[in-house]
């Protein structure tokens, strides 16, 4: 039960550090027989019930806006519970797939740009390397993936990895995942 601490941890961090996504891999299996879903429990896996809400209650929010009815698993899935009640909330809740969202990992980026032109010869050089310094960034490069499972099946259907540089706003980051991935859930038949 470690490593899933571990993971929960990662992503209620990681979540608050998210801001705009960039989709790097997508994947759907071609032998799903759909029909596209009208029913999806958003699953939030975190520690913190503050950034489990704003997760679930944003996603489940952002599908119904797309047409779809969703349900936030907070109210009947309390964190670290047992396969067997999950396996029964989702079945009484009728569920045509469960989406989640895990953290795959951060890595810290640092970003050196040299700033201005240095001129010509070495009296260029000289004064150009006195008057430009390098701009230096440094930054946390979040990348996430987010899995739809079958209910029925118990099997992944479709999942996506996207990537993203931090922020400390929690509410907009996970409103910019919804929009980056609620439009390729409905692009790749997975929801109506």
């Amino acid at each position: 039960m470690k490593p899933l601490r571990y993971v929960l941890l990662a992503l209620s961090l990681t979540l608050a550090a998210c801001s705009t996504f960039s989709v790097s891999n997508q994947w759907k299996d071609p032998n799903w027989p759909g029909p596209p879903a009208s029913n999806v429990l958003v699953l939030g896996i975190t520690k913190s019930d503050t950034y489990r809400r704003v997760f679930e209650d944003t996603f489940a929010q952002q599908l119904q806006a797309a047409g779809v009815h969703a349900e936030q698993s907070y109210n009947q899935i309390p964190a670290g519970e047992s396969s067997e009640k999950v396996g029964t909330v989702v079945k009484a809740t009728g569920a045509d797939v469960i989406l989640s969202t895990r953290v795959q990992r951060v890595e810290q980026k640092l970003n050196v740009t040299p700033s201005g032109p240095v001129g010509p010869g070495f009296y260029g050089w000289w004064g150009g390397a006195w008057a430009s310094t390098p701009d230096v960034t440094q930054y946390n490069e979040v990348t996430l993936e987010t899995t739809v499972w079958d209910a029925r099946s118990q099997k992944v259907i479709w999942s996506v990895t996207t990537q993203s540089v931090g922020t400390n706003n929690l509410p907009k980051a996970v409103q910019d995942l919804a929009q980056t991935i609620i439009p390729k859930l409905k692009t790749d038949g997975i929801i109506r």
